[in-house]
């Protein structure tokens, strides 16, 4: 049989080939098959078995011959009988093995053929590219990926469709590119082409094509006009992709203003262009212009570049940065030492070669490694921001989160650079802060300021061009202001750096004299550098955000100057008496350690001072005997609640308002008496440091006394300050080498649902736990007591601090971002972004102030600021505060409005009773009682009955007036530095309003005067009004009687009920009020509050009573007010004074539609109320009301003018009305403009003569040029 196929096969390649190689084929295939078959073929004679046409159709001759094959015999397949016995012998299991074995040796050997198989007939790389992935369903190629694909199926010999070669194969065809609107096209005629240069890279051929010759044209680049710079419609969120991301939004102000450079760039180009074209065209003979062939216009290939080719391109730009312009300095011996010590100086290459070449650079080191003194030097010292420097001439930024950081960096710097400070001469270090912008000058090269302050700046110049680099300092600390800082300043960065380089291209294709005449390479945008510097490793928020940077900035790692510090922790925890435990572990540190400073970590100011006082009295040199404590009814409570209004415009710190609001409502606690300290003071003697120089620190004491703990403790006296976490990061206190740490601070925790916001006592992260045990590592080795166990550290101790922006409402946020263009404020790139609940809650009390509109639609929400939000956001604070002076202003109230906002922009000025501090002695209760008396009675002449603001009102004219002594302050219990605070921010406030309104008709300047004299009660009536206008979402009503059941009497007849219903429980005026009263029946109806805070329960601050008559106007035009019907009595009526037409109406207010007495409104004008108000302006026009001269006709009218409102369907009585809805005629100005058009004059004559009687119409028509004219 295989014989046989064998045959047929070489029988069929015979007939396959030519007649000239069919022999030689088959003999070659006969002699190759012989030796392997030559046992089972046999050879026989072809014409034996073939016939003579089969011969001679296969080309036989008689020479050849046949082989056949031989039928193969079976072979035996039996087996040995060996291995049969064998078999039988073997067991079923061994047998079963062996099967398997057998069965797994040809899987592996069948799966070896398969993958030889599959590796042999798998796809190449380039064929796999050219086929589509099934995760790509649904997606349409671009044009760069369609080119891809064509260009590879062409490489592979594959068959391309005709638009694919269309493609990648496009025909050359002439094509005008389009130029930027504003900028003036340039046309291409022939005086153009023989007088000019021709573009870069084009080709110019004429018609014989007697060769080619390149030629250069300037490239004329597009102005930007828009309000931004946009490649996306919004930011993009984290979700989406890397290339939508780096597509975001860059929201400015008037671009036109950016591109000021590019404009002067071009518009010299321009005038230089025409210049040469008119020189050309003069030098051309007309007679040898009707020879001259035109040549031939070939558009120049634009190459495409990649996000990357640009990236690198920008860095390029920034690498002229290594021939700086050093700056020589002449630093004292004893600076210079000191500044070689600090870890950060061993980095100043490294910093300043990332600095060099990179746009961003996130730079770390903790506390004490100098990294917030010495990198503003490096950068002054390489040549930023001297007016030489070729490219980053600009000043440098630095921002600090705190007015006090501000202040003593800034003079630090300044005296180891050993140069002018603020104004004086060759100051080229300053600052500016709130209230203070004296600090710095001209000169100024580098200037600290808080975050605010830069935050205004981006406002005013969205570019930032006066300064080359933005140092944020103290990141880490994440608030409010530096992570908008961070989102903003991730776009500017990039923005600026590519508008520079288009500038530098467009001036470097100028001639040498247009450059000399557009001024210099000084005059273009430069780039801008950013550093981000943080005291923890908490960076992984800017680093991994690819919303925020799409290339990730480097990160440079400082290691801090530390000595090591050993940190032991307690066996217990004490949870309440903490601060008495911290009491003895001073008193065993002193008596026990050698000599080294203490440094105590304790939450608020109460208790500082009484540990501060318990220090002095046991352990101070005037100590002589133990102190007797004083009897306290209170224990303090761990809930504490905040004071005053938060400006996030500026940073201040929690633990500020968290003191005054504890003294307002708790007593001070007071510590147990310790009895160890009469067995130690055995021991005091013999110590080399018998005594303790106790200190306290925190935000309210005075800048006089917080410089103290700077200074060197009297001899014999151990250093012991008792600090809140103020000396955490912001101050280095020298000397300390024990830190006793509480674990505790005082922290706001706002609720975002109701507003209820309340101070409470936490535990601080492990971040934090471990920058206050590094405190004592400074100078020398150190030791840390922790106040609480380690089981506790590890479970309860959050790891970083929560970001302020998750804790705080964003209302002010919101609107600085919609002053600067950002529509979609909540796809701003925020480090961390906030909650969604938290924009709604902003939006909506931005739209009850009236500072932004939102229309809703069946697929989305449209946002936008209004003309009064813009002027709010001109205020340096809140936008409630804002809009009550917009409206003093039109009222005339305007000084008091000022003096009222700086005083609630603060904290409370008013000491209580636990924040005076007690005489040594406590054992005369008399003199206490008589002390608590005459605090009681200074505060009483403060008291305003109706307002709380009104009293602080008072106590603010009282200040100025007594020329600001501090001797006034302490006699009546005041607060000197927030009095001092609230005079400063009366000062700024009556400068931007004298420069908002200098150029208003009428206004007349403000001048603040010392001589402020208390309110008229109009005036005070004025004022509420004005106060009830910036809080109309914060009104309470008395709750109704039964509505509070449970609780004692107080509880249960004293509630009020909040108008917008997102608190689900009473709140009461609180105790401190001078609006409180105890007697339920003598209670205010209704009041407005500047904040409720949560103590035992929820109390309203801040309290002013108000009427609720002024809450129809108040909340008129917003969603808390509302009104079903026009009131038909009284009637509608023309106000002449306005020019409008008013009505009454019962306004409903608030969630629960509390009715309102009647109140007048200007007539409304919608949809509902149409078609009645033209109706009611008709009547009022026939009386007379409108237009005075008509009232003599009014008593020959044919019929009644009433019955224009009731015949609604009589063509000729709705004529009027119909005829004033026309022409949209609202007021008597209205109908003025009207007449005055041409062909108007007529205007109302036909339809008034309609309704009077003859000959009265006929008199109309005679008098009707006197009453157009009137």
């Amino acid at each position: 049989m295989n014989g046989t196929n064998k045959h047929k096969r070489r029988k069929s390649m015979v007939q396959s080939l030519s007649d000239s190689d069919v022999k030689t084929s088959a003999t070659s295939l006969l002699e190759e098959s012989t030796d392997s078959a030559i046992d089972t073929c046999t050879t026989i004679d072809p014409a034996s078995i073939l016939s003579e046409e089969l011969q001679s159709e296969l080309c036989v001759n008689e020479t050849d011959s046949i082989i056949l094959h031989k039928k193969e015999k079976k072979k035996d397949d039996k087996l040995p009988e060996k291995w049969i016995e064998e078999a039988k012998k073997m067991s079923k299991a061994k047998r079963k093995k062996l099967q398997q074995l057998a069965l797994q040796k040809t899987k592996q050997t069948q799966r070896a053929h398969i993958f030889k198989s599959l590796q042999e007939n798998q796809l190449g790389d380039e064929q796999q590219k050219i086929m589509f992935s099934s995760s790509n369903l649904g997606h349409t190629d671009t044009v760069r990926e369609r080119l891809q694909r064509s260009l590879r199926m062409e490489k592979l010999g594959l068959q391309l469709t005709a638009a694919d070669f269309d493609l990648l194969h496009p025909k050359e065809v002439r094509q005008e590119y389009p130029i930027a609107s504003n900028s003036t096209p340039r046309k291409l005629d022939s005086a153009h082409m023989k007088g000019d240069k021709a573009p870069l890279g084009t080709k110019v051929a004429d018609s014989k094509g007697t060769g080619s010759k390149k030629k250069t044209k300037k490239r004329v680049r597009a102005i930007f006009t828009s309000k931004a710079i946009t490649t996306s419609d919004e930011f993009q969120t984290p979700a989406h992709t890397k290339e939508q991301v780096e597509t975001s939004t860059v929201p400015i102000q008037e671009v036109v203003e950016v591109s000021e450079a590019m404009t002067r760039l071009l518009e010299l180009r321009k005038k230089n262009q025409e210049r040469r074209l008119k020189e050309s065209s003069k030098s051309i003979d007309p007679s040898t212009q009707e020879d001259r062939v035109e040549p031939k216009y070939i558009p120049t290939i634009i190459p495409l570049k990649t996000t990357r080719e640009l990236q690198l391109e920008n860095r390029s730009h920034s690498r002229p940065l290594r021939n700086q312009h050093v700056v020589q300095l002449q630093r004292r011996p004893e600076i210079q030492m000191a500044r070689m010590q600090l870890p950060v100086c061993t980095s100043e290459q490294e910093i300043m070669e990332a600095i060099a070449n990179n746009e961003v650079v996130i730079l770390c080191g903790e506390t004490g490694s100098g990294k917030t003194t010495q990198v503003p030097q490096f950068l002054y010292e390489a040549g930023f921001g001297h007016p030489e420097h070729p490219t980053f001439f600009g000043r440098i930024g630095v921002t600090q989160p705190r007015r006090v950081a501000t202040v003593s960096t800034a003079k630090r710097v300044a005296e180891e650079l050993n140069v002018g400070f603020g104004e004086a001469p060759g100051g080229h270090v300053g600052y500016q802060i709130r209230y203070d912008s004296s600090h710095f000058s001209k000169t100024t090269r580098i200037k600290f300021m808080t975050d605010g302050i830069l935050l205004k700046e981006i406002q005013q110049d969205f570019l930032l061009r006066q300064y080359s680099v933005i140092i944020l300092d103290e990141a880490h600390e994440r608030n409010i202001n530096t992570d908008i800082l961070i989102g903003l300043l991730s776009r500017i960065v990039p923005f600026r750096s590519k508008l520079a380089l288009e500038e530098m291209e467009e001036y470097r294709a100028l001639t040498p004299e247009e450059q000399n005449e557009f001024g210099g390479v000084h005059k273009l945008l430069k780039p801008l550098k950013l550093v981000i510097m943080s005291a923890t490793l908490r960076v992984e928020d800017f680093t991994s955000n690819t919303l925020l940077f799409p290339s990730p900035p480097p990160v440079l790692r400082i290691e801090a100057r530390q000595y090591p510090v050993t940190v032991h922790f307690s066996k217990h925890t004490e949870l309440e008496k903490y601060v008495e435990a911290a009491f003895k572990k001073v008193v065993r540190i002193h008596n026990k350690l050698p000599e080294g400073g203490v440094l105590v970590f304790l939450t608020g100011q109460q208790e500082i001072m009484q540990l501060v006082r318990k220090l002095s009295q046991a352990y101070g040199s005037k100590a002589s005997r133990p102190v007797k404590s004083c009897k306290s009814s209170r224990k303090v409570s761990r809930t504490l609640s905040r004071d005053s209004e938060y400006v996030p415009l500026e940073h201040d710190d929690a633990e500020e308002e968290a003191c005054i609001e504890q003294a307002q409502d708790v007593d001070s606690y007071q510590l147990d008496h310790d009895s160890d300290i009469d067995s130690d003071q055995e021991e005091n003697d013999s110590l080399a440091v018998p005594y303790i120089h106790a200190l306290p620190l925190y935000s309210l004491l005075p800048p006089s006394e917080q410089m103290r703990v700077f200074d060197e403790p009297p001899e014999h006296h151990r250093l012991v300050v008792v600090a809140t976490d103020i000396a955490e990061t912001s101050l280095t206190i020298p000397n300390i080498k024990y830190v006793v740490d509480a674990g505790r601070t005082k922290s706001r925790v706002y609720n975002l649902d109701n507003g209820i916001s309340n101070f409470q006592i936490q535990w601080i992260s492990k971040a934090s736990a471990d920058q206050r045990a590094g405190r004592a590592g400074r100078t020398g080795p150190g030791h840390c007591y922790r106040l609480y166990s380690s089981a506790v550290y590890d479970t309860d101790f959050p790891k970083f601090t929560p970001p302020e922006i998750l804790c705080h409402p964003i209302e002010e946020v919101v609107l600085q971002m919609k002053a600067m263009g950002i529509h979609n404020v909540s796809k701003f790139p925020f480090p961390t972004p906030p909650d969604r609940h938290a924009f709604v809650k902003a939006v909506q009390l931005l739209e009850y102030l009236g500072a932004i509109t939102v229309e809703q639609s069946a697929d989305s929400t449209k946002e936008e600021i209004t003309r009064l939000g813009q002027l709010l956001v001109q205020f340096p604070v809140t936008a409630r505060f804002a809009k009550m002076l917009l409206l003093a202003k039109e009222m005339g109230v305007l000084e008091y409005t000022i003096a009222i906002v700086a005083g609630l922009s603060g904290h409370s000025p008013f000491v209580t009773m636990l924040e005076e501090e007690p005489s040594d002695q406590c054992t005369d209760e008399l003199a206490e009682e008589r002390r608590k008396s005459d605090m009681l009675n200074r505060r009483l002449q403060w008291a305003n009955p109706q307002s709380d603001l009104l009293s602080l009102l008072r106590a603010a004219g009282a200040y100025a007036y007594e020329s600001c002594s501090s001797s006034f302050c302490k006699e009546n219990f005041l607060h000197e530095k927030l009095m001092s605070q609230m005079l400063q921010l009366r000062q700024q406030l009556t400068r931007i309003v004298n420069t908002l309104y200098a150029e208003e008709e009428g206004f007349t300047k403000i001048a603040l005067s010392s001589h402020l004299d208390p309110p008229s009660p109009p005036t005070e009536d004025v004022l509420r009004q004005i106060i009830a206008a910036g809080f109309m979402d914060q009104v309470a009503r008395r709750a109704p009687r039964g509505m509070v059941e449970e609780g004692s009497k107080l509880d249960r007849n004293c509630a009020y009920v909040n108008c917008t219903g997102d608190i689900k429980e009473p709140i009461y005026i609180h105790p401190h009020s001078h609006v409180f009263t105890a007697n339920p029946s003598k209670l205010p109806e209704y009041v407005v509050y500047q904040q409720i805070t949560r103590t035992t329960r929820a109390y309203m601050r801040n309290v002013t009573i108000i009427e609720a008559s002024w809450l129809g106007s108040i909340g008129l035009g917003t969603s808390l007010c509302s009104y079903p019907e026009i009131l038909e009595e009284p009637k509608p009526e023309f106000n002449a004074s306005s020019d409008r037409l008013d009505c009454y109406v019962q306004p409903h207010y608030g969630k629960y539609a509390w009715t309102l007495p009647t109140t007048k409104i200007p007539y409304p004008i919608d949809s509902k109320w149409e078609a009645d108000y033209y109706r009611w302006l008709a009547k009022l026009l026939l009386d007379g009301k409108v237009v005075p001269y008509l009232a003599r006709f009014s008593s020959y009218l044919k019929r009644a003018s009433i019955l224009v409102l009731r015949q609604k369907f009589e063509a000729k009585i709705q004529s009027l009305p119909l005829a004033l809805q026309r022409k949209h005629i609202h007021s008597r100005a209205d109908l003025k403009k009207v007449w005055m058009e041409e062909g108007s004059e007529r205007f109302l004559l036909p339809e008034l003569q309609l309704w009077l009687k003859e000959p009265m119409d006929r008199k109309l028509a005679r008098e009707w040029r006197h009453i157009v004219t009137e």
